[in-house]
């Protein structure tokens, strides 16, 4: 499932700070993997549900958030209706699939669309906005721009197979293996290290006050959306 959005959202209906992004981001993977079914676990874990199919649809990509919510939606009847009446190979059949959506499938979302809104540049300005050492941001700001380069090697790599008619299906692994795994394993290698010498270029392991081309600021609902991200960690550990 790919979101068809790069670098920014500025033109979106709504865009949080990159501060408070990452506060729903660290609130919905923790919320959503270890939470339970009743109770306050339950609220908070409808809530996290509910923050990526919101985001996805702020920014305009609403078939990816009917598809989220569909496939959500199918996991949650999975686990409350149909697996309370199977048992065995069966009930392990409904438990797998549907648990790893439940559990994964929001803070996937969440990930994909924090590093996909998030540029470089914004997110270099927000750690150090908190302060937080280089030793930190430099591998975080290369994680942020490695994997939505990865991707396009990979559609790159798919491409030149289509042109040359080869095919790339399950039904023929070593041809597979061969034309697609090898190259992007060779391509991971080469942009890790065009990426930190990217990095390093800019100058982010200089020391002293730096300047930025963005600027970023808190607003009156990210620090809303940071205070409530707080508030419902806090309430799923008491609780």
């Amino acid at each position: 499932m790919q979101v068809g959005f790069q670098g920014n959202t500025k033109n979106t209906v709504f865009d949080p700070d990159p501060r408070a992004k990452l506060a729903m981001l660290l609130a919905v993977n923790i919320i959503m993997i270890s939470g339970g079914s009743a109770g306050v676990e339950l609220v908070l874990r409808i809530i996290c549900a509910a923050l990526p199919f919101v985001l996805l649809v702020s920014v305009r990509h609403y078939r990816t958030a009917v598809i989220y919510l569909a496939a959500m939606g199918a996991a949650v009847f999975g686990e409350s209706c149909i697996l309370p009446h199977t048992s065995g190979i069966a009930g392990i059949l409904v438990l797998i699939p549907c648990g790893i959506l439940t559990r994964f499938m929001a803070g996937y979302m969440m990930c994909w669309y924090t590093v996909r809104s998030i540029s470089v540049s914004e997110f270099v300005t927000a750690m150090e906005k908190m302060h937080v050492p280089y030793f930190i941001t430099i591998p975080m700001s290369v994680m942020f721009r490695y994997f939505p380069t990865l991707g396009e090697e990979y559609h790159a790599v798919s491409d030149a197979m289509k042109m040359r008619q080869i095919g790339r299906t399950v039904k023929d692994p070593l041809t597979y293996i061969e034309y697609v795994l090898v190259p992007i394993m060779m391509s991971t290698v080469r942009i890790a290290d065009e990426l930190s010498a990217a990095s390093l270029t800019k100058g982010l392991s200089a020391g002293g006050r730096r300047t930025h081309i963005c600027e970023i600021k808190l607003t009156l609902a990210d620090l809303f959306i940071i205070a409530g991200s707080a508030v419902m960690i806090v309430l799923f550990f008491v609780y």
